[in-house]
């Protein structure tokens, strides 16, 4: 019985030393614990409390060595993302250590969860100072301009590259949205064509332009047919399945 719990106990101890992170040294304790229990319920009714006692004395041991081996001046996590998904990240380990905090001893409780406490507020300090390195977004940028233009004298550049464009691509486009009438032009090759016809009807009336600066540094232009688009000057926007949509 002594030589079977020196045993398990060193097995706790190896999982604990050699875990990548808490998490994963937590995952390793609980297992060999569930284990040590398993194995509990095969003595003898008489012997199994005291078995039992042993695995969780055990138990607190792997926890204990874990917290008495941490590096108190180890670097923070470098966390991902925005700063909505950072701040998730950030509880989800403060969490998880103040888990570990309620398994270690009594004397030894208030100064973990005073560590987690600071490595929580330094984590959030950091992600509110600098901005989050989330994912790319393509389309993404902001409105830098918006303006009314006549279509004599300009509606045929607008017109004819606007089709061609976004017959190739991403390119100009005919914006439109809720309570605005407006046309996208599609098409790699008929897009030219397609301007030129967009371009007799904007003859006839002003249109409304809206320039988007986009994240990658280049512009591009929506023209609508109505004065109520909804955008103006500074809005965060994303062209969307060649649509203009604020973000």
């Amino acid at each position: 019985m002594r030589t079977f719990n020196v045993f398990f106990a060193s097995l706790l101890i190896a999982a604990a030393s050699q875990a990548a992170d808490l998490k994963t040294a937590r995952a390793q304790i609980e297992a060999t614990y569930k284990s040590d229990l398993a194995v509990c319920l095969e003595f003898d009714k008489s012997e199994q409390a005291d078995c039992k006692s042993e695995a969780q004395q055990q138990r607190q041991g792997a926890y204990q060595t874990v917290w008495d081996q941490r590096d108190p001046k180890a670097p923070l996590p470098e966390y991902q993302g925005d700063l909505k998904s950072q701040k998730k990240q950030i509880e989800a380990d403060y969490q998880l250590m103040q888990s570990v905090c309620k398994e270690l001893s009594k004397a030894t409780q208030p100064t973990c969860k005073t560590e987690a406490t600071k490595q929580k507020k330094a984590a959030l300090k950091i992600a509110l100072s600098k901005p989050a390195t989330g994912a790319p977004c393509p389309g993404c940028g902001v409105v830098s301009r918006v303006a009314v233009v006549d279509q004599p004298g300009e509606g045929s550049w607008i017109g004819a590259i606007s089709g061609a464009a976004v017959g190739a691509g991403l390119g100009s486009m005919v914006g439109k949205g809720s309570g605005r009438t407006a046309a996208i032009i599609a098409g790699a090759l008929g897009g030219a064509y397609a301007g030129n016809k967009v371009e007799g009807k904007m003859n006839e009336k002003k249109f409304y332009e809206v320039t988007v600066k986009l994240n990658d540094g280049s512009e591009q232009k929506i023209a609508f047919d109505n004065p109520n688009h909804g955008f103006k000057e500074g809005d965060k926007v994303r062209l969307d399945n060649k649509q203009l949509v604020k973000r």
